[in-house]
């Protein structure tokens, strides 16, 4: 027994990589993460092409890494490692107080410039009003929640040095300071996700209508509708699994008549309609941000039948941050085309004169437009 005793250890060891070996084969495998919002990996396709160029290995090693017995226990308890050495979060995401998940800033980068530039060239060429808002980041703007160390959240002199790029015909709204205010009240943004929550939306619109000059219509005229249980991106990165989840608003005008909205969405060959800016079944996925409008595509139509009579018409040049907030420009609106440049690769120009618009807004956040390099196709 003394003889067989240093050598327990190794025995131990032996057995758990083959028992985990064992239930790799064994198990039924996933084609999703929930917990991570994505497609896991498929077995390899064994070619003599593949293995020559080590593909099959590389390929080999993730489809293991994705699908190893107790995977979430694993990524989780490695992210729970993470903070114990003082790393303050996994993944690019810092975990702050009360349950905040913060992804890292945005850097200085050369794209602000050349996205800041070509945004210039198209408003000094446009026949109509461009306005634009960036918005900040949720580590910029509760600061108060960020950990003890963390990188720097530049995103005031960022905006304010964007803003000063675009030049003068474009017509700028920065939410900064409000924003930093109305975030010591107010839940601007969710706790595990980067986007902003509907009262974060509802705060842009009414800035913005101080310089689109139209009248935001009242807080109060909005009815909430709760939906519990959204775990965003920035959860699904973290891999912090012990923190709780979100609750997603849906606002509604409560003196807006029933099925007096019609989206159309277009996106590529596909087309579909609805008769609200909410998209209930999303709520059943895992990712339930898409609620808002349907989520991401190329080309949306929200017409707002109420206002049909009095409304002008507007183009929304955005990211995913807009799906929230156009609820809100549509009770202004009659109108809205919302096109999102990374899919949409026309002349918004033509767009612009097709549809007979009145103004563009281009909506982005921060984080976005310092890494997106579609803003060249606005010519």
């Amino acid at each position: 027994m003394k003889k067989i005793l240093p050598y327990f250890p190794t025995f131990i060891l032996c057995g758990f990589i083959f028992v985990m070996m064992i239930l790799l084969f064994v198990l039924p495998k996933e084609t999703f993460s929930a917990q991570e919002k994505r497609e896991l990996a498929s077995f390899p396709e064994l070619k003599a092409e593949t293995v020559m160029k080590a593909e099959f290995q590389s390929e080999l090693d993730t489809y293991i890494s994705d699908h190893i017995p107790a995977r979430n226990f694993f990524v989780g308890t490695s992210a729970c490692l993470e903070l114990a050495e003082g790393r303050n979060g996994s993944k690019d995401i810092y975990l702050g107080s009360d349950g905040y998940l913060f992804p890292k800033p945005a850097q200085d980068t050369e794209n602000l410039k050349k996205n800041a530039g070509f945004i210039k060239e198209y408003a000094d060429d446009s026949d109509i009003p461009v306005y634009m808002t960036l918005i900040p980041s949720s580590g910029y703007v509760n600061n108060d929640r960020l950990p003890l160390l963390h990188e720097s959240y530049n995103d005031g002199r960022l905006i304010k040095e964007f803003k000063e790029r675009t030049g003068e015909n474009v017509i700028f709204t920065d939410v900064t300071d409000d924003f930093l205010k109305k975030a010591k009240s107010t839940q601007l943004y969710y706790k595990t996700d980067h986007h902003w929550t509907s009262a974060g939306a509802y705060e842009c619109y009414s800035l913005l209508g101080k310089t689109m000059g139209y009248e935001p219509v009242p807080q109060e005229n909005f009815s909430k509708e709760a939906a519990d249980g959204f775990y965003g991106t920035s959860y699904s990165k973290s891999a912090l699994w012990m923190i709780s989840p979100d609750t997603i608003e849906l606002w509604s005008n409560k003196s807006q008549p029933t099925n007096s909205v019609s989206v159309e969405i277009s996106d590529g060959k596909e087309q579909k309609t609805g008769n609200s800016y909410f998209f209930r079944d999303q709520l059943k996925n895992d990712d339930k941000y898409p609620v808002f409008l349907d989520g991401n595509h190329s080309i949306v139509h929200v017409t707002n039948k109420n206002i049909s009579g009095s409304g002008k018409k507007l183009i929304v040049i955005k990211d995913s941050y807009a799906h929230t907030i156009v609820p809100f420009l549509s009770q202004n609106y009659s109108e809205i085309i919302m096109v999102d440049m990374r899919y949409y690769k026309k002349d918004i120009s033509a767009l612009a004169e097709k549809e007979k618009a009145d103004a563009i807004l281009i909506l982005y956040s921060l984080d976005n437009i310092s890494s997106d390099n579609n803003l060249a196709y606005l010519f």
